[in-house]
């Protein structure tokens, strides 16, 4: 089958979406309002051409020829490279102990090269909003951390000053920067052990053996992508052919108190300490366990306290809440907070992340509605929150990160809206959640987003039959979807499909569960399994909610119920609701030009039923298709009994 490649759309399309980006946000202009540096420059040569031309790069220029890498800054179609000057190789060299490039050998001197570079993504200097990584990696798999210590200069990447920003090539843009980027060779638990900030948590790591539960290696080095060509298909005239993933990475979060802070705030100097105050939390929450005094046991109070601080996501400061939260959320008011949940080591527990619309503060940790206390991260003293490392990245945190009878409370009496995607690590570790748009929707009339396959195996909580073909679409403006993007399974061939997905931990208690997706005539009839109980007669998605068997009435278009809340009751009497009035589409999409998911028939949710669950836990949710057609998943929302009486549209 004849691959789709995206390499020659970009390179077609490059300058034309460069054009208009550039047009839209008005960098037609002569210099930059805040500095009065020069916004940019602009040359039809190929970025390696205008390298070599430049002699403030010619160490630069030399590490690309010496590489071989060169040849392909002269051929790729879309490219974003962090150039070092002169003085910035120079400066490297003498830190390494050497004087010259040929001082190198030459597989370290690939990785130098490819630590500046980053393909398939022309980043300007304006989609660098805020501080945090960007959401590509470089061509050595290595994530750029972004951050603006201060507001007089242009931004760093990593330590590296940014000294002349959008140089516009032909096939890129090039960004001058003051030092070479070398980031961090070291795998997360080596780079704690070397942070003396961070002493007694890395005493608790090794003493609870925790810290062998992180995997050393970046990368499933089994995963050949090369064996799932024959699985994608292309979905339609004009759309591009799904992406195989290009590997199948690890990665690791680690939230870390300082010593100073359990200093400050506990008067915990050392592990007996530590482990003292986490038996007078964790026996609280868990009194059965509370004589287990192995400190390797996934009980103990001491293990549970760490663990509850580590999570198999590799989160950039942008992938706690930031980079979900697109143009598709509504942004107005607080009725439109914002939740994202992590499962950290710690067995049944969760981590809520919260974008609180009325604060400043990017997002909270663990916010207590009755207290009002949250954690935050700390900057470093290198202006940045993020600690990289090969395999990770850890924070530091300002306060007592615990899963506290306070935490448990709050979560368990709260909806909890999990988006589809948040189900599975891989999406994120793999560069796929989160993602940016694809490059062509600058276009006003292309609107693409990624497509990505997800091969059998590739994600460790779906299994699925041989006949399922499974995708992440990443977000697409014209998609009315719950941060815009979705779990999307294409029949290919006809095939039936046959699936099950892990859910993340829910808290003990008795909920009302449900299922939010989206209609279309190309859909499927499915038969939906919550626990492995069917989930009462198969659910039909190609039915508009308007069907007399749903009952759908557009909210305002019936004067005796304006805002649409005796329909809402009629409908949940027939076991459907509508979309929540939190998301829409970013421009005049599938569902036409609407107010919110509130205001799209195709728009719904599907009541499972209600559910009681005796302990904290996850949950299975199995998937058969009865007919050959499409299906998609968007988010699953679990509703305390308790609540439903006073629950929100949003």
């Amino acid at each position: 089958m004849k691959r789709y490649s995206s390499k020659v759309f970009l390179k077609k399309h490059l300058i034309a979406g460069l054009v208009i980006l550039l047009s839209a946000t008005g960098f037609f202009s002569s210099c930059d309002p805040d500095n009065g540096a020069p916004l940019y420059t602009f040359t039809d040569k190929m970025m390696g051409q205008f390298i070599e031309d430049t002699t403030n790069f010619s160490e630069f220029a030399a590490l690309l020829d010496t590489t071989e890498v060169m040849g392909l800054l002269n051929t790729y179609g879309s490219v974003t490279c962090f150039a070092p000057d002169n003085a910035a190789m120079q400066k490297f060299y003498l830190s390494k102990g050497k004087t010259t490039l040929a001082d190198f050998t030459l597989d370290s001197l690939k990785i130098i090269a490819y630590n500046h570079i980053i393909l398939d993504q022309a980043f300007m200097y304006a989609s660098f909003k805020k501080d945090g990584s960007l959401p590509n990696t470089t061509m050595s798999d290595r994530y750029l951390t972004i951050s603006f210590p201060n507001p007089a200069e242009l931004g760093k990447v990593n330590t590296s000053q940014i000294i002349e920003k959008d140089i516009l090539v032909h096939n890129g843009v090039i960004h001058s920067i003051n030092e070479v980027l070398d980031p961090t060779n070291s795998g997360i638990i080596k780079a704690i052990s070397g942070d003396s900030l961070f002493s007694v948590f890395y005493q608790a790591l090794n003493a609870t053996g925790l810290a062998g539960l992180i995997n050393p290696n970046t990368k499933d080095v089994s995963y050949d992508p090369n064996l799932y060509t024959d699985w994608a298909f292309p979905k339609g005239a004009g759309e591009f052919e799904p992406k195989i993933p290009i590997s199948r990475k690890y990665g690791y979060t680690v939230l870390m108190e300082s010593n100073a802070t359990l200093n400050a705030l506990n008067g915990i100097i050392d592990l007996d300490g530590l482990k003292a105050y986490a038996k007078s939390v964790y026996d609280q929450v868990y009194p059965d366990d509370a004589n287990i005094t192995d400190l390797s046991n996934r009980k103990n109070s001491l293990n549970r306290f760490v663990a509850y601080h580590i999570i198999n996501k590799q989160l950039r400061y942008s992938n706690f809440i930031d980079a979900y939260d697109t143009d598709h959320m509504i942004k107005t008011s607080t009725l439109y907070n914002m939740y994202e949940y992590l499962e950290p080591l710690c067995p049944n527990t969760l981590i809520e992340i919260k974008k609180d619309r009325s604060l400043p503060s990017t997002f909270l940790i663990n916010f207590l509605s009755q207290s009002g206390k949250s954690i935050n991260l700390v900057k470093n003293n290198e202006g940045k929150y993020e600690n990289d490392a090969t395999n990770g990245v850890y924070y530091e945190i300002d306060g007592m990160l615990e899963y506290s009878k306070e935490v448990d409370d709050e979560l368990s009496g709260k909806r909890l809206r999990f988006d589809a995607s948040s189900f599975f690590p891989e999406l994120t570790n793999n560069d796929m959640r989160g993602t940016p748009m694809h490059p062509s929707a600058t276009s006003t009339t292309v609107l693409k987003n990624w497509e990505y396959l997800l091969p059998r195996g590739y994600v460790d909580r779906i299994t699925s039959s041989e006949t399922t073909s499974m995708y992440y679409l990443s977000p697409n403006d014209q998609y009315c979807d719950y941060q815009g993007d979705e779990i999307f399974l294409d029949p290919g061939r006809g095939n039936l499909y046959d699936f099950t997905v892990v859910t993340p931990v829910v808290p003990k208690g008795t909920y009302e569960v449900r299922f939010g997706y989206g209609q279309n005539g190309n859909r499927d009839v499915a038969q939906l399994y919550f626990d492995d109980v069917a989930c009462g007669v198969p659910l039909n998605l190609t039915k508009s909610g308007t069907d007399v068997s749903i009952g759908w009435v557009l909210p305002g278009s019936d004067e005796s119920d304006p805002d649409g809340y005796e329909n809402d009751k009629m409908m949940r009497n027939r076991g459907y609701m509508k979309g929540p009035s939190s998301f829409k589409p970013v421009k005049n999409g599938y569902d036409g030009n609407i107010e919110s998911a509130r205001y799209a028939s195709g728009k719904l949710r599907k009541i499972l039923g209600i559910y009681t669950f005796a302990e904290a836990g996850n949950h299975t949710l199995r998937v058969t298709g009865l007919s050959a057609g499409q299906f998609m998943f968007d988010y699953l929302e679990f509703v305390p009994t308790s609540i439903l009486e006073k629950e929100d549209i949003y």
